[in-house]
């Protein structure tokens, strides 16, 4: 009997580290101060309402396009800053190789983005991406999947000089990116498991009263935005935070308690519909 009891309860303790084990999600991006807007803040939090503990790491330099991480990974160069999220806490390890940062967890998930200028300009992307889903894929464990963020468009009043290859409009830089990323991704098929459309989940929100709705971070709230590119720091970032988290466990966020600091319920849920819109409709702007 006793050697019964001891089995049952050794059972017991396995099967609590295994689902421990399954519930975990590991996610590093490799990107710049989109990725850092996207995963830094508000996924965490999320995963913990949903039961699901994400490891989230962010390779990050500020500015940096795929032929830039490329480049920085080829001569291991101690460039990029190793940003971290381990049980809802933030840290910045400070500044690693790429190879020492894609080595440290076994990954389920890498993803990798375009430079915001240039997500719109297909040609942009290579050889840089090849290069890069080559030795992501040489590094990481042999399950990782492997995705892509589809950035956003910049406000409508944005001065940032890249806006000028999309003629200073909005939706022609979002209609630019989405068709770039689907393209990549049809060529992609592959290498790239899915793609994040935080892009367009933006958009959707862009449709309804968060658009203009004005928020602590920032005096007038552009398009979303905190200086007409960044997203601000409450709604903008937490729309995003959505989108990832519905992509990544397949959970909707939609009637979600979790929300940022200050950030109404009824406009949190308008953000959760914009990204579960995304989700559903990736390529296409859903008005909500």
């Amino acid at each position: 009997m006793k050697r019964l009891y001891l089995f049952l309860l050794l059972s017991l303790i396995v099967e609590a580290a295994s689902a421990q084990v399954k519930d975990t999600l590991r996610v590093l991006a490799i990107g710049n101060s989109f990725s850092e807007d996207a995963v830094e803040q508000y996924l965490w939090d999320l995963g913990k309402e949903a039961g699901v503990t994400f490891i989230i790491g962010n390779a990050y330099r500020g500015g940096w396009s795929l032929i830039g991480h490329w480049n920085d990974a080829r001569s291991l160069a101690v460039n990029t800053e190793y940003r971290k999220v381990t049980d809802g806490k933030k840290v910045n390890r400070g500044k690693y190789t790429l190879r020492d940062i894609i080595t440290d967890e076994p990954w389920d998930v890498i993803t990798l983005q375009q430079v915001s200028q240039d997500a719109g300009r297909l040609e942009s992307y290579e050889p840089g991406l090849s290069l890069m889903i080559g030795y992501v894929k040489a590094l990481a464990v042999d399950s990782v999947r492997l995705g892509f963020q589809q950035t956003w468009a910049y406000a409508e009043d944005s001065e940032h000089k890249g806006f000028a290859k999309y003629n200073y409009n909005q939706f022609v830089m979002y209609s630019s990116i989405t068709a770039a990323v689907e393209k990549m991704m049809r060529n992609h098929q592959f290498d790239l498991q899915f793609y994040i459309p935080t892009g367009t989940a933006i958009q959707n929100a862009r449709t309804t009263v968060l658009a203009t709705t004005s928020t602590k971070d920032n005096i007038v709230n552009r398009d979303l935005t905190r200086d007409g590119y960044h997203l601000n720091l409450t709604m903008g970032r937490y729309i995003a935070a959505c989108t990832w988290f519905e992509k990544l466990t397949g959970k909707s966020c939609v009637g979600m308690k979790t929300r940022p600091k200050g950030l109404a319920k009824g406009l949190a849920l308008i953000a959760q519909k914009a990204a579960h819109a995304a989700v559903l409709t990736p390529m296409t702007v859903t008005p909500i």
